[in-house]
């Protein structure tokens, strides 16, 4: 073999290991990823998308942001409202209810709910207040000696916290927001 078909060879090696193989193990929802590729500039000279987001993993009982509002969020001419936000993030927590669990924070000035979802896999879900309790202890250790802070850290799941809208102008991450706990909820592979 050549040099230069080896190096080929190993270049689509590492293409081939390095790529999202969720769609060898889960299905993708074609329909949805389709109106992502349609909704996403395709210039040469820019890349608006990766293949970590150019196709979206398919659920049969998880229901998509389009299957709730009728759109794919970030589509031209439609913005959600915080009514849509909440809706979906119900459908979502009702669909998968081991995987998902939606908080109400009350009401905002203006009367909207504000809500915090939680997402994770079904043991964390279970165990969600019990790490609360353990965050909460390590936020101010003065009181744990050594052991027990290493013990809390190791026993304790990290907690990703993102916000999307905490300005008024700010429309892209609420839209955002709505996909990614979806395939934060759904997707299988290694990636999530």
């Amino acid at each position: 073999m050549t040099a230069r078909r080896f190096s080929a060879s190993l270049a689509l090696l590492a293409c081939a290991l390095s790529a999202p193989h969720a769609s060898a193990q889960q299905p993708i929802d074609s329909a949805y990823s389709a109106q992502i590729r349609e909704l996403t500039p395709t210039d040469p000279h820019w890349k608006f998308t990766t293949e970590l987001v150019s196709s979206l993993p398919a659920s049969v009982s998880v229901p998509t942001p389009l299957k709730v509002l009728g759109y794919v969020p970030g589509t031209l001419g439609r913005l959600s409202y915080v009514a849509d936000l909440n809706r979906y993030f119900d459908a979502l927590a009702a669909a998968a209810p081991n995987r998902v669990k939606k908080f109400s924070l009350g009401k905002s000035e203006e009367g909207r709910e504000s809500i915090v979802v939680a997402i994770s896999d079904e043991a964390n879900i279970t165990n969600l207040e019990q790490n609360r309790l353990a965050l909460g202890r390590l936020a101010d250790p003065r009181g744990l000696s050594p052991a027990d802070r290493a013990r809390i850290i190791k026993e304790t799941k990290p907690t990703y916290w993102l916000s999307g809208s905490i300005h008024s102008p700010e429309t892209g991450s609420p839209e955002m927001l709505m996909e990614l706990a979806y395939r934060l909820a759904v997707d299988e592979s290694d990636f999530v």
